[in-house]
């Protein structure tokens, strides 16, 4: 199962981007915000997963970077890991905002704008990219 559930995590990763950027022109911000948050955080679990051998439990982007930059650096992989830190850095805001789409898009008492969910599905899709970048530096 090694390679499985990581590939698993990821289809579904992909799928939820594809979904919320489909979402997003479609008129359903509030469901593009929650797939694009859903997104990231299952393409940060695979990447963990992937490198560490161990499934995270969680559902903090911000602190899942936080534990596969450390892990990047303790396998030797230390300017992927000063990506992972400079991109967490530069868009700390829209990660917090994109954590907690995942609550607000569901029961939160507003409605995402199209500029807002915009902004959370391109953060999300950025992210991806990365983290994309990274594993095939790693793992080719």
């Amino acid at each position: 199962m090694s390679g499985e559930y990581p590939a698993l995590l990821r289809r579904r990763a992909l799928a939820m981007l594809g979904l919320a950027e489909r979402l997003l022109g479609e008129g359903e911000y509030d469901l593009a915000v929650l797939n694009a948050e859903y997104a990231a955080q299952l393409y940060v679990k695979q990447l963990l997963y992937r490198i560490g051998g161990e499934e995270y439990r969680g559902h903090n982007i911000r602190a899942l970077l936080a534990l596969l930059a450390g892990l990047l650096e303790d396998s030797g992989f230390r300017g992927q890991a000063e990506g992972i830190k400079r991109f967490t850095r530069s868009n700390r805001s829209l990660l917090a905002e994109l954590e907690e789409g995942r609550v607000r898009a569901v029961y939160g008492v507003f409605e995402y704008t199209r500029e807002q969910a915009a902004r959370l599905v391109e953060a999300a899709r950025k992210l991806v990219e990365l983290l994309s970048s990274i594993e095939a530096d790693i793992f080719g």
